[in-house]
């Protein structure tokens, strides 16, 4: 399916991953998998951690699309700060402006249940515990989604967001479970497109808001073929 609404919450997700939010959690991420799994796979708790995190986000994904819908009416007036909000939340991710507010966490609760269990709500408190910092990109995906009021098209845009965020998560567990030694190796190389995955996707997210202040966004989801409403 070619959308460009689509591709974009995909190519969030990942670079929501390679954002400086979430890699320097990683190396605990891995190491708290390998308690919960207890010397078993860890892709299996792999899955699980990205499921919860996953139902957060598309009960987010769900929630604009059903606040579009009522305040369909209001959105024309609203595009203009929601696109500027956006916009400036962009150039901060980029790098080229600072606000200090949103680079802002709070620590996810200490999950001390283990099993399948334990790594389900693992992922949950990942997705309680640090949507304030990846907000910036996570609210330009909900943006879209709101602007759609279309709920069922909202869930799929917010399931290939947490898709393109799970993808290295579940690739990481794969690695961790055959080849142990090398992942370090594979985190160094992926701590370099750090600072390049901030700026692509903060220039990303100021297009999105751009987009959606001018009006921009709805004629280019008419334009190309995609998700109905979206």
């Amino acid at each position: 399916m070619e959308s460009v609404n689509a591709l974009t919450a995909l190519a969030a997700g990942v670079l929501s991953f390679l954002s400086p939010c979430v890699m320097p959690i990683v190396p605990a991420y891995l190491g708290r998998l390998a308690a919960l799994s207890a010397g078993t796979s860890r892709l299996r708790h792999a899955v699980l951690f990205t499921c919860g995190f996953s139902f957060i986000f598309i009960g987010l994904g769900i929630s604009a699309g059903y606040v579009g819908g009522v305040a369909g009416r209001l959105l024309p007036a609203a595009q203009i700060p929601i696109g500027i909000a956006v916009a400036l939340g962009g150039l901060h991710l980029a790098g080229i402006l600072r606000i200090p507010v949103l680079d802002r966490m709070r620590a996810p609760s200490n999950v001390t249940r283990g099993g399948l269990v334990g790594s389900l709500l693992l992922g949950a408190a990942f997705a309680v515990a640090w949507t304030p910092c990846i907000g910036v990109v996570l609210g330009a995906i909900l943006s879209i989604a709101a602007a759609g009021a279309n709920p069922l098209g909202a869930a799929f845009l917010l399931t290939l967001y947490s898709a393109g965020l799970a993808l290295p998560f579940l690739g990481l567990a794969l690695i961790a479970d055959h080849r142990p030694a090398v992942v370090h190796t594979v985190l160094a190389r992926l701590r370099i497109g750090t600072h390049a995955a901030g700026v692509i996707g903060g220039l990303l997210v100021a297009m999105i808001g751009v987009l959606i202040a001018t009006g921009g966004l709805t004629l280019l989801s008419r334009i190309l073929p995609g998700i109905p409403g979206l």
